[in-house]
């Protein structure tokens, strides 16, 4: 749309000439066009008016200039002109800086240059740099309303709207495209409640999601917390009681094994391990351990700190053995236990402790009931992301999921490369026209 809006900015621009009688350069009024075009009409605003400043600026020294020419140059001495031109590009960016504009010296300097380079040797120097600022005006405000002209829609804002992160909204190079960024942002700017439930934990999160405007806390641990992007703090934790944690961890310790237990203090996330067994742990510490969103401490949970969550990654039998330990002790109705493959590390699963009340279907109901939504549309691709599909009311699955989920029977739509999770957002979060009756 971007690429749409600066075509029909610069058409106009050149309308506008013809309706002026031809009068002025249209060049200048679709540079400046093309130059204030953003993709987000907030930044337009901005943009507009640090171009309408140094449009101003640029002529007042242009003006300025053209009349010492004519008084002190001579016509016959081209390379003196262009010295005191180029000279006076020096003065221009240090004033724009010197008045905190430092965005604005880029068209003070377009504006200055395409007065004192083409001169206008035959007409009033007054007159020329009159027409110069008024064609860069008219490029500068017919490019702020195209952007900022939208047809009448209304806005599904009591919708909540959840995907998962990897293979649905992240594309097959891992991030999320710069159209997805845009239309996010655009949305949730106009009020769309859009979150994501992801087993990442905060440090990995955030470089994916950095220049998005995440406005509904993420969903994070299965459900045992929110975070919050824009604070970078949690909130509604569905804790396990320190006694239940600790009998948990026991199970580890007699068998030897290492787990990795989550606790907030202070809206840090620390992580507490024993001791590092294996390789794909070692792997895992060493690759988070600097991190700055979270701590890890080895050394035993302190007494009476309630667990958010606890975590252990080794072989597939060692993991199923601890599962059946767990699940023989008295505490094992309050937890959820969740085992899944290490997709990066064949033969090697992660298992992942819980409170009972810790679950992304449960998150989802309760942001629901927090934002007052009336109904809930969800994205994934992969068959643990189904609890989550199960709580929406609209359920889709991208085209490069597992078969296991596309064979449970929900509404397919593209691949994530096609950024289809966002373009199927913007379809319900827009009503047509057409359907304002309701």
């Amino acid at each position: 749309m971007r690429i749409f809006k600066t075509f029909i900015a610069v058409y106009l621009c050149f309308l506008i000439y013809l309706l002026r009688g031809e009068q002025g350069s249209p060049f200048y009024s679709a540079i400046a066009a093309i130059l204030c075009m953003q993709p987000y009409v907030s930044n337009s605003f901005k943009v507009a008016m640090n171009r309408t400043l140094g449009t101003f600026i640029g002529g007042a020294m242009g003006l300025v200039l053209l009349i010492f020419e004519r008084s002190f140059i001579p016509v016959d001495m081209p390379a003196l002109q262009y010295f005191v031109v180029s000279l006076c590009v020096i003065p221009l960016i240090y004033f724009t800086v010197s008045i905190r504009k430092a965005s604005a010296a880029y068209i003070t300097c377009v504006v200055f240059l395409s007065i004192t380079v083409t001169h206008g040797a035959d007409v009033n120097p007054l007159i020329f740099t009159i027409d110069r600022i008024i064609d860069t005006l008219i490029g500068i405000f017919v490019s702020l309303g195209v952007n900022a002209f939208h047809l009448p829609r209304r806005k599904n804002r009591k919708t909540l709207f959840v995907t998962n992160l990897d293979g649905s909204l992240l594309n097959s190079h891992g991030e999320v495209s710069s159209y997805s960024r845009i239309k996010l942002n655009t949305m949730i700017r106009q009020g769309a409640l859009i979150t994501i439930a992801t087993t990442r934990s905060a440090e990995t999160l955030l470089p994916l999601l950095e220049g998005i405007e995440m406005k509904v806390p993420i969903i994070m641990m299965n459900g045992a917390v929110w975070y919050d992007l824009q604070k970078r703090t949690y909130s509604c934790c569905k804790k396990m009681k320190p006694e239940t944690a600790k009998r948990i961890i026991d199970v580890f310790e007699r068998s030897e094994r290492n787990c990795f237990t989550h606790a907030i203090i202070n809206d840090v996330l620390h992580v507490y391990y024993t001791r590092l067994i294996n390789p794909v742990e070692e792997k895992i510490y060493h690759s988070k351990k600097r991190l700055p969103e979270q701590s890890y401490v080895c050394g035993e949970l302190p007494n009476d700190q309630s667990v958010l969550s606890i975590m252990a990654v080794d072989q597939q039998k060692t993991i199923v053995e601890l599962k059946d330990a767990i699940m023989t002790l008295d505490i094992a109705p309050s937890v959820n236990i969740e085992c899944y493959p290490d997709d990066e590390h064949p033969g090697y699963y992660f298992i992942e402790i819980t409170s009972h009340e810790a679950s992304v279907k449960n998150a989802i109901s309760d942001m629901k009931t927090y934002y007052d939504a009336e109904k809930v549309v969800a994205f994934g691709n992969d068959i643990r992301n189904s609890a989550m599909l199960e709580a929406a009311d609209f359920a889709y699955v991208v085209e490069n999921a597992s078969d296991g989920l596309k064979g449970m029977g929900w509404t397919q739509i593209g691949t994530s490369d096609s950024d289809t999770v966002v373009k199927t957002i913007s379809r319900h979060f827009y009503v047509k026209p057409f359907s304002l009756k309701q």
